[in-house]
């Protein structure tokens, strides 16, 4: 295959899924018969609408072709959203087509952490976040063009005191982390051979470190640590990170968005650790507060 031919083969999974949830809107419409620029809006509105539902379902494609997808739906929607800005000339558009956008930005959004996966503490009992290697050197590209550098991830530092039920990081479309001894260079390169050999070894990795597991994950999440006024911790809210802003401190830092490195870790372990002990007070754990939807 040449790769022209590649070029226009990859996107056939995500057309074809847009095309199916565009029949099923289109049969569940009935056209208006009398007025006309309702009837020149129904093609506009099935092309969110399908792009919308397909997006709920981008984790079914490749993840190799889930960046184009989600750019294709985005060229799709935005377009389809401006004809019915012309269509309507600056008129206050119908309460659907407003609800049909705002779902299909949420559906753009989500469609960011399709496939995502978390190590969550399984525990009933807090536990100290371990050092981690999250392959963040961009590596020689390997036999299909992947490179270490990619994806969507974020982390609590290490040292952080993680509570039940709690992920300790999250990542999408990129190697899952692996466990690394104390005395680990982290910042050392990995090949990608080395890579995937740590990504297939890290679920058995967690079961011998207790209280940890590997999970699929709906959702990305974030931890928000309740502060006193002495700086004490209080407790944990456990929220969708689409979701407003809490008061408090956020525990999951984000490191990289969509292969962009966005963040880091601020403090040493060991200082951390100290922090983190020192803000607990007298308390072993906190009390975890579950918003609706995790």
């Amino acid at each position: 295959m040449t790769d022209s031919q590649k070029v226009t083969l990859e996107p056939m999974a995500w057309i074809a899924l847009v095309a199916r949830w565009a029949e099923l809107a289109r049969a569940s419409r009935a056209l208006p018969t009398s007025d006309e620029r309702l009837r020149a809006s129904i093609a506009p509105i099935i092309t969110i609408e399908a792009n919308t539902a397909a997006l709920a379902e981008i984790a079914s494609i490749p993840e190799e072709h889930r960046a184009h997808a989600r750019t294709l739906a985005e060229i799709s929607i935005r377009g389809a959203a401006h004809e019915l800005d012309l269509l309507w000339r600056g008129e206050e558009w119908p309460e659907e087509f407003f609800q049909a956008c705002d779902a299909a930005e949420c559906a753009l959004r989500n469609a960011l952490y399709a496939g995502l996966e978390a190590i969550v503490v399984t525990s009933d009992q807090p536990i100290e976040v371990p050092l981690l290697e999250f392959h963040l050197t961009e590596t020689e590209a390997d036999a299909s063009g992947a490179r270490s550098m990619r994806g969507t991830l974020a982390a609590m530092p290490p040292g952080s005191l993680a509570m039940p039920g709690e992920p300790i990081c999250w990542w999408t479309g990129r190697p899952a982390p692996s466990l690394q001894p104390d005395s680990c260079d982290v910042s050392q390169p990995h090949s990608s051979t080395e890579i995937a050999r740590q990504e297939r070894t890290l679920r058995s990795d967690l079961t011998l470190r207790s209280g940890l597991a590997l999970q699929s994950a709906a959702l990305p999440l974030q931890v928000y640590r309740g502060l006193d006024e002495r700086g004490r911790f209080t407790h944990d809210t456990l929220v969708p990170i689409t979701e407003e802003l809490l008061p408090g401190l956020p525990m999951l830092v984000p490191i990289l968005i969509d292969g962009v490195r966005v963040g880091r870790f601020l403090h040493e372990r060991d200082r951390w650790r100290e922090m983190q002990r020192a803000a607990m007070g007298s308390r072993t754990a906190l009390d975890v507060i579950r918003s609706i939807g995790t």
